[in-house]
């Protein structure tokens, strides 16, 4: 178990360097995090991302549905909704509620590109800052699933996915209005894809060369392409083994555990510094 440990380890890390090496210039869009979670994880995956990436947006909630009396000690940015569970099967609803939340801020918005992703994806803001860009056209970018069973198209939510001010605002005046038939419990990616879709939002996947930036599994899955047949089913590209199985301008992994972000963070921003 140690030798394996140590071999992903020099795995991970090499990819890291690789991902430090070709990092550019990147733009001035404006982003704004929410990072869905819940109550039990604010101690943990929450507190562990607030140290990593999120410290690279331009402002972050970490969005729960809890008693947060149970969490007085934790002092993290929190944007938390009452009125709906704090479980998977209402996620739908409670992303629905925060983007309605959102939507309805003073405008203009104190931001350009909405991002939200899970409590289990590393996210390396630079890349998606190199990806983001000012247009007037209503957009979004992530991972776009087409599954083979000739459903539409849809962003995975694991992946993260960004969606600028433009897109938000044809959401106004409310979702209850503009989404009314996917404001429900059920598949949040799938039914935030259909509410942008109805909306005439143009769904991206974002692509580097002929690698997938955003990653709805974690990097050693995709490196051993030790890949579930759900992804094969909803991928668009063929998959390499390798260090070639992820683009040098890889975005998001998800299904990542708090001491590969902790590590990934150590090898990408801090071990050159100590």
């Amino acid at each position: 178990m140690t030798t394996l440990y140590l071999f992903n380890f020099i795995l991970i890390f090499f990819f890291t360097i690789g991902l430090i090496s070709s990092s550019s210039p990147t733009t001035q869009q404006r982003i704004y995090c929410i990072i869905k979670t819940f109550g039990e994880n604010l101690a943990t995956r929450a507190s562990t991302i607030h140290q990593t990436w999120a410290r690279r947006c331009d402002k972050h909630r970490f969005l729960t549905a809890t008693n947060l009396t149970k969490w007085n000690n934790i002092s993290l940015p929190i944007l938390n909704l009452y009125d709906v569970g704090d479980n998977y099967l209402e996620l739908s609803i409670k992303v629905f509620d925060a983007l309605n939340l959102i939507i309805q801020q003073t405008q203009p918005y104190d931001f350009d590109w909405l991002f939200i992703a899970d409590d289990d994806t590393y996210v390396i803001m630079e890349h998606l800052r190199q990806l983001l860009y000012h247009t007037t056209k209503p957009l979004a970018f992530g991972h776009l699933f087409s599954p083979k069973n000739v459903a539409p198209s849809h962003l995975s939510g694991g992946a993260g996915y960004a969606i600028n001010t433009a897109a938000l605002q044809r959401m106004l005046p409310n979702l209850q209005t503009s989404c009314a038939q996917w404001y429900v419990p059920g598949m949040e990616d799938v039914y935030v894809s259909r509410c942008l879709q109805y909306l005439n939002v143009s769904l991206n996947g974002a692509i580097h060369d002929y690698h997938h930036q955003f990653y709805p599994l974690e990097f050693l899955t995709m490196y051993k392409m030790d890949i579930p047949k759900w992804f094969s089913d909803y991928n668009t590209l063929k998959s390499y083994q390798g260090f070639d199985c992820c683009s040098s301008q890889s975005i998001t992994f998800h299904y990542m555990t708090r001491e590969w972000m902790n590590f990934i963070e150590w090898a990408r921003y801090l071990h050159d510094s100590e």
